[in-house]
């Protein structure tokens, strides 16, 4: 059966959905949309945001699966399943673009964190965003929790000198908990209460945070790690831990596992073999196809070895029936029909659920492909069109023959557009979170070139108020804003010697929440 086909017989009605294509309702041409093909462009849309968020966004906007404004995508990031909770904190965390600083804000608005204590409502708000990446995105993020646990809690706030020592508290707790739950830190490396208490010493507009508060977040972080709630990826991480061999990375977050199930090979169509020979153990995910074989049981797990991976793009699947094998099943390659597999199902009814989602995610994976193919294609002709626009008159000039005449001018262009790219690229390197353990110099904050907010005018932070409007809130906000990457510069430096190069090494090179995470079943049709 080909590709293109769209005889497939899928479960899900067949009542119409209408979509126009064009930009006037004069010229618009309306192409039917089944309910099938409306599911999968909301899978492709998941996926689409699991590799790129920005471009998943758009494209359920454009489908009209999502309104474009900040509540209904907030909505849309805390409630819908199939969503990577890394990408979600990659989304919020992008700090150069406004709307996602709104759908950030109203994200945590949609959190209380009234009554908790700062680490307890550190770990609310981590499990629904994975908190990792460059230091301004993670900046970012603790820096709008923050604010919202300053607006759910005023009575904490006047505990401290200044409501930026919850934002500073709660950055070093996400570090802490990275310290003492890195599998790669030996445990007698790891931080000891008295160096977390030490190194907090006078974060609080000069003054300490109380002891017991220190203390009390350290035995939490201790016993309980804090760790993101789970998502697909970690369904499809756990897969991957039970099969051994040199297989490719299955946890990727736009990878979900649609099906598992068990098929047997057939080296040859037309000759009869023992019946269970070759017994292979299918995982089906939407992008690749795995063929395992089962190596071990034990009371509770199942460890699987690993023969090939196949990528669904450009796949085609044939059904065939012989003498000797009732229910074959044969994978081959669109372009030139080579025989990739061929398999027998144990009945009617494995063969036809398992081929109908093959099928399906095979149409899904070329839609996407497409996609990229056809984007690319637009950015080249935006490129042809732009290189000709900017084309000088010298450039003219000596595409005609004539001499090229460059003045001292255009030299200098030249040279400042050099420079400038290499401060951009100096400003690039300074945007991980090595900077925030490595550089040295006061606590205090500073303007930076690799900051969050350097392109804003800093404003004075007043006192919080007890009594906080529905207005209000805004200001709360815009009294934690800050501008320096390297905050946290000296936080943990004065670490006790044994201690420091090893857990901080492991601290700057991610952080973080949790080394690990759990499991959950993923596609949402």
């Amino acid at each position: 059966m080909s590709l293109s086909s769209e005889t497939i017989s899928l479960s899900g009605s067949s009542s119409i959905h209408g979509v126009y294509k064009g930009m006037s309702r004069d010229s618009a041409v309306f192409t039917p949309i089944n309910d099938v093909q409306r599911k999968r462009q909301y899978r492709i849309g998941l996926n689409l945001f699991n590799k790129k968020p920005e471009k998943g966004i758009s494209y359920l906007v454009d489908k009209g699966f999502l309104q474009h404004t900040p509540q209904a995508v907030a909505k849309f990031l805390l409630s819908r399943r199939g969503l990577s909770r890394q990408m979600i904190g990659e989304y919020l965390g992008n700090c150069q673009k406004d709307f996602n600083r709104d759908v950030l804000d109203c994200v945590v608005d949609e959190m209380d964190f009234a009554d908790l204590e700062l680490d307890e409502a550190l770990r609310k708000f981590q499990s629904q965003i994975r908190v990792q990446g460059e230091a301004q995105k993670v900046e970012r993020l603790i820096e709008a929790f923050s604010q919202r646990y300053c607006i759910c809690n005023p009575s904490v706030v006047h505990q401290f000198n200044h409501p930026d020592t919850i934002f500073i508290l709660a950055f070093a707790i996400i570090m802490l908990n990275t310290d003492l739950h890195n599998p790669n830190i030996k445990r007698e490396r790891k931080m000891k209460q008295d160096n977390f208490v030490e190194n907090l010493k006078g974060v609080d507009a000069g003054g300490d945070i109380p002891r017991e508060i220190l203390v009390g977040i350290y035995e939490r972080i201790s016993k309980t790690e804090l760790k993101t709630g789970p998502d697909h990826v970690t369904q499809v991480a756990k897969v991957e831990k039970n099969i051994v061999g040199n297989k490719p990375v299955l946890s990727l977050p736009h990878r979900r596992l649609v099906c598992y199930c068990r098929l047997y090979e057939i080296h040859d169509p037309n000759k009869r073999e023992k019946l269970g020979l070759h017994q292979r153990e299918i995982f089906l995910f939407n992008d690749i196809l795995v063929v395992t074989k089962i190596l071990a049981k034990k009371k509770h797990v199942v460890t699987y070895s690993f023969r090939q991976a196949f990528s669904l793009l450009g796949m085609q699947v044939l059904l065939f029936e012989t003498s000797h094998y009732q229910y074959g099943v044969r994978l081959t390659t669109m372009i030139d029909n080579k025989v990739l597999m061929t398999f027998n199902a144990p009945n009617a009814h494995d063969r036809e659920k398992f081929v109908q989602d093959l099928r399906e995610c095979i149409l899904e994976v070329n839609e996407m492909e497409n996609l990229r193919i056809g984007e690319l294609m637009r950015q080249q002709s935006n490129m042809s069109v732009g290189n000709y626009n900017t084309l000088s008159t010298s450039d003219i000039h000596q595409a005609n023959g004539g001499p090229v005449n460059r003045s001292f001018d255009d030299s200098a262009k030249d040279r400042h557009a050099l420079g400038a790219d290499s401060a951009l690229k100096r400003t690039a390197l300074s945007n991980s979170l090595r900077d925030i353990t490595e550089a040295t110099g006061k606590r205090g904050r500073r303007n930076s070139a690799g900051s969050l907010d350097s392109n804003m005018i800093p404003s004075g932070r007043p006192e919080p108020s007890m009594k906080r409007s529905g207005s209000e809130q805004d200001t709360a906000r815009t009294s934690l804003r800050h501008s320096n990457s390297s905050l946290f510069s000296g936080l943990f430096s004065r670490k006790h010697k044994s201690t420091s190069k090893a857990s901080m090494t492991s601290v700057k090179s991610d952080v973080s929440v949790g080394s690990t995470t759990s499991s959950n079943s993923s596609s949402e049709a």
